[in-house]
């Protein structure tokens, strides 16, 4: 069906956007390029003190660390700190377990145990790798979520090899992870809010160009391009004010997005492209007309994830599944590197359980690896030393922090040597010809296992997901409702006290829309019979948010509508 045609009756569910964009394209996410500049920094200038002061290849292990410079991208002076410590000393913590498991394992094998030993490096990776991703997805903490943590144990595990001490590697890393958070909050001396300013500029210039696209209302497609980009940005500066601390104040920035937000509000009223009539949470970046609210506590995030049905544990199970299998299979073939094997299983399933894009991530995984390995190559034949060696990390990290939220298959182009590389620099050894083709190998056994976890484990968990998340934003939605009725006998109540339940319905509203599209993309024809109910519930609880949001009075007629379409919600 032409997806701009909607027949009456029939429900339109979330399609996968096209094989050749999601492959291929390189989305606009805004400059990302100082960002980029200051990761590389990160790990360049300890990196080369170190370099001069004699401490050779092994000071290069400070890149562990200075992953952690990623993790603060985008955020707000004010909270940036706090991001980027957090991941350091995570990072920190997850090199001594991975050196500390690998330097024994190794050194076991060198003195003629059997290679099934490798087994133990393959279940630490694999637990670390599943709890990681649990805790990304169950607080919605976005890119990179959970990859750097795991690449961080696996090459941990391959330094240590020749012997060297766990603590020597969480020395360098921590020393990495001390310049990340020096370098990311370089920034403030200057310009303290050029954060916010940045993201405000462009959610107001977004919204601008979505405005400019309704009077030449011809393609649907750059319409719907626009407004998506629009919602994007505003859903970004929103979460920026909210984290630095500037949201719902009297300050000019909060001001000026306000205003935009008011102008989206009204362009989306008129806006008839039948994707947003039938349903305004088609995208997850189409966050609608009123703005997404503060995420809730760590506490209730996390502990509403521990549930059998929950999208965190059902992609941390097929993790743990799969990274399990990878490896092992690796081990039992003979092959030397399992833990490459279990980084390509994770790579595809650490975002979720979408089959489609996680089998994109697959084609992206191969594809950027075997590019990568090829770099890899070109660098070995050049075989630099000293402070060369230093610019090309320094280069490699911007090239994955310039591409890592815009194409994986770009990404993994620069990631492939870098990891390679960083093992090498602690002594991890091998012919060029043997890492390429071992890399290779492991790499396909890796995507191989993970797509048939993917596709074969838990078929209908999507299922289950989206029942419960809706279920659970119902549930609010009653309490909400309630509370709303309750001020109506009661003039004097405090309207502001109903903060906390638009947050989490908010919030259950916005899990509700990834387990949608997740069950669209896994399943057409079942999300197809649920996606009247799915899209009603939605429209209701965007409208009881949008007016409260935007401060207009509850009517009593507006209050008995909204029962009246929850009462026929849950009679369904």
């Amino acid at each position: 069906m032409d997806p701009d045609e909607v027949r009456p009756g029939v429900a339109a569910v979330p399609v996968p956007r096209p094989a050749r964009s999601v492959l291929f394209g390189l989305p606009p996410v805004g400059n990302r390029f100082p960002g980029a500049v200051r990761v590389a920094l990160a790990l360049a200038i300890p990196a080369t003190i170190a370099t001069l002061l004699g401490y050779g290849s092994a000071s290069l292990l400070v890149g562990l660390g200075a992953f952690a410079s990623i993790y603060g991208e985008g955020r707000p002076y004010r909270s940036r700190w706090k991001a980027v410590g957090i991941a350091a000393l995570a990072l920190t913590i997850l090199s001594f377990i991975g050196a500390s498991v690998g330097e024994p394992v190794h050194r076991a094998i060198s003195e003629g145990s059997s290679e099934t030993l490798l087994v133990l490096v393959v279940l630490v990776m694999a637990v670390v790798v599943s709890s990681c991703a649990f805790t990304v997805d169950a607080l919605r903490l976005g890119p990179p979520g959970s990859f750097f943590l795991l690449l961080t144990t696996e090459i941990s595990s391959v330094i240590a090899t020749p012997g060297q001490p766990p603590r020597e590697v969480a020395l360098w890393t921590a020393v990495g992870g001390v310049s990340a958070v020096v370098v990311s909050m370089a920034g403030i001396l200057w310009a303290p809010r050029a954060v916010e300013k940045s993201v405000v500029r462009a959610a107001v210039v977004a919204v601008d160009e979505y405005v400019a696209a309704q009077p030449n209302y011809r393609s649907s497609e750059s319409v719907r391009d626009s407004r998506h980009a629009a919602a994007l940005r505003l859903h970004d500066a929103w979460q920026c004010l909210y984290r630095g601390g500037i949201a719902g104040t009297h300050h000019p920035l909060a001001r000026e997005l306000e205003h935009a937000q008011i102008v989206m509000a009204r362009t989306i009223s008129g806006d008839h492209d039948p994707e947003l009539l039938t349903d305004p949470a088609f995208d997850v970046d189409d966050i609608g007309a009123h703005p997404p609210l503060p995420d809730p506590t760590i506490r209730y995030r996390f502990l509403r994830a521990c549930n059998p049905s929950s999208r965190a544990t059902i992609t941390a199970l097929r993790l743990l599944v799969a990274c399990t299998a990878a490896g092992t299979s690796t081990v039992l073939l003979g092959i030397d590197r399992p833990d490459w094997a279990v980084i390509a299983a994770a790579m595809v399933l650490h975002q979720g359980p979408d089959r489609i894009l996680g089998t994109y991530r697959g084609i992206h995984r191969i594809g950027g690896t075997i590019l990568g390995l090829l770099v890899l190559g070109a660098v070995y034949l050049w075989s630099p030393t000293g402070l060369v060696i230093v610019a090309v990390f320094a280069v490699l990290m911007l090239g994955i922090e310039m591409f890592l939220v815009r194409n994986y298959g770009v990404a993994v182009i620069f990631i492939t040597p870098m990891a390679i590389l960083l093992g090498a620099a602690g002594g991890a050894h091998g012919t060029v010809e043997h890492l390429i083709l071992s890399r290779m190998l492991e790499t396909a056994i890796g995507v191989a296992v993970a797509l048939i976890v993917l596709w074969g484990v838990g078929r209908h968990a999507h299922r289950r997901t989206l029942t419960w998340v809706d279920a659970r934003a119902r549930s609010v939605l009653h309490k909400l409702l309630t509370e709303i009725r309750a001020r109506h006998y009661a003039p004097q109540a405090n309207w502001s006290e109903l903060s906390e339940l638009r947050r989490d319905l908010d919030f259950e509203l916005r899990g509700s829309v990834m387990a949608g599209i997740d069950a669209a993309h896994n399943e057409p024809e079942w999300a197809t019979q649920r996606w009247a109910e799915h899209t009603d519930l939605h429209h209701l609880g965007s409208d009881v948010l949008h007016r409260l949001w935007f401060g207009t009075p509850v009517s009593k007629p507006h209050l008995e509508e909204w029962e009246s379409r929850y009462l026929r919600l849950d009679s369904v």
